[in-house]
């Protein structure tokens, strides 16, 4: 009998947006892929998670972090590595201290790269033999321009996508007021800074803001109260089951960090599929996934979106028009199908390359690599960084690859010292 072949998915933990997707994933690819799945997580599995693997019986590891001799032998035995990688001080532990026995590695990313400290590393172009993109936007980014040729030619791109079939029973159900929705990251890593402020000063009068979403909403609901504005807000923090939100939300406001780390965002491409218009900033994946003025509206600035979403208030055959197109479009380019196709078609090329020793190339003194050394091999241009006194979200966020993320992983005095330093240098 033929031996099935292996692909072992390496993950910093499972949940929320990459975890949909994943497991939207594996739950067809299990029937339809010539492949065997089965999953690794670096820290948690989330409850909901762990449910749906089971119930695709699909084998999975978690906590692997506090395991690595273990890992190692994992990875020898299987045929094709896919690492789901952003920014996280787990995951880049695990690349630049250990090395891998002879094994063939795909990285597919699950942020643009485009700006600190969700951004793209050369040594993650060596390390890979196949690094594939969520969008193509992330061709933007400029340390793309200055690869080798060999190294471009690993590269291409699979829309990142958990498909709209588990909303496509959403309706609309009746409610009073005008319920402006947002799900997601409720971090300014992502959020745009003046989030609290854009929302307020929206002279609807029965206008109600649902932000649905964690990492730092206990903070943001606080700033809110402070600001006297809590009353238009209700903040529900992370949830399992997002329709019930779907399907109240008016319309879809989704205001983002001109620095945000986001690629092919899949809640955008749920509230579409649920004929829920969205009104975002003219970022580069909001640009690349809304069609101003066809699917949603798109803005330049906060007078604008302030604006747009009036219009959509008082004009409900504009609204209407847009709702029918978003969720056309929605349900014709974010297909989960393509992906599994083309993922398919990903693995069987990759069979192609020879298995090799995976070892970082870039500040690497193994074992002995310091957390500080890890924090900085995971920033592009660290001392142009420190120049200019780093960007607010690599400095303040939580979580996103941010100094202090790294800092509650590895409770280590050399960041904290950096961390002091550069709070000094911003003053």
């Amino acid at each position: 009998m033929k031996k099935q072949l292996r692909i072992q998915h390496i993950t910093s933990h499972l949940g929320g947006g990459v975890g949909r997707v994943l497991l939207s994933y594996l739950e067809i690819a299990q029937e339809k892929s010539q492949f065997y799945h089965s999953v690794v997580s670096l820290d948690y599995i989330n409850k909901n998670s762990k449910s749906k693997l089971k119930e695709s019986n699909i084998s999975f590891f978690e906590e692997m972090s506090k395991n690595y001799e273990e890992l190692i032998k994992i990875i020898s035995d299987v045929d094709i590595i896919l690492i789901h990688w952003w920014n996280h001080p787990l995951m880049y532990e695990f690349l630049v201290k250990y090395t891998l026995p002879k094994c063939r590695v795909i990285i597919w990313s699950h942020i643009s790269g485009l700006h600190s400290p969700s951004n793209f590393t050369k040594p993650l172009f060596r390390y890979a033999d196949k690094f594939i993109f969520t969008t193509p936007i992330s061709y933007e980014a400029d340390i793309i321009k200055n690869l080798s040729f060999k190294q471009k030619q690993k590269i291409s791109v699979i829309w990142s996508t958990a498909g709209l079939k588990h909303i496509k029973d959403v309706s609309f159900k009746k409610h009073k007021g005008f319920n402006v929705g947002y799900l997601g990251t409720v971090d300014y890593s992502k959020l745009h800074k003046d989030f609290l402020n854009i929302s307020a000063k929206i002279d609807i009068d029965d206008i109600h803001f649902i932000v649905c979403g964690g990492d730092d909403e206990k903070n943001i609901r606080t700033e809110a109260i402070s600001k006297g504005i809590d009353n238009k807000f209700e903040f529900v923090g992370k949830v399992d089951n997002i329709k019930p939100y779907l399907e109240k939300f008016d319309i879809f406001g989704y205001p983002l960090s001109l620095y945000h780390f986001g690629t092919c965002d899949q809640v955008l491409a749920e509230a579409m599929g649920c004929g829920i218009v969205p009104v975002v900033f003219d970022n580069a994946m909001e640009e690349y996934m809304v069609q101003d003025g066809k699917t949603g509206i798109v803005v330049k600035n906060q007078l604008e979106y302030k604006e747009a979403i009036k219009k959509l208030y008082k004009n409900k055959k504009f609204k209407s028009k847009l709702s029918k197109n978003a969720k056309e479009y929605a349900f014709k380019t974010f297909s989960l199908e393509k992906m599994i196709v083309e993922w398919e078609n990903t693995f069987n090329d990759c069979l192609t390359i020879t298995k090799t020793i995976k070892k970082w190339d870039g500040v690497n003194k193994g074992l002995n690599t310091t957390p500080l050394q890890i924090f900085i091999e995971s920033i592009n241009n660290f001392n142009k960084l420190i120049e200019y006194k780093f960007t607010s979200n690599l400095l303040n966020s939580k979580t996103k690859g941010s100094l202090n993320h790294y800092i509650s992983f590895f409770d280590d005095e050399e960041l904290k010292k950096l961390k002091i330093k550069l709070n000094k240098n911003k003053d």
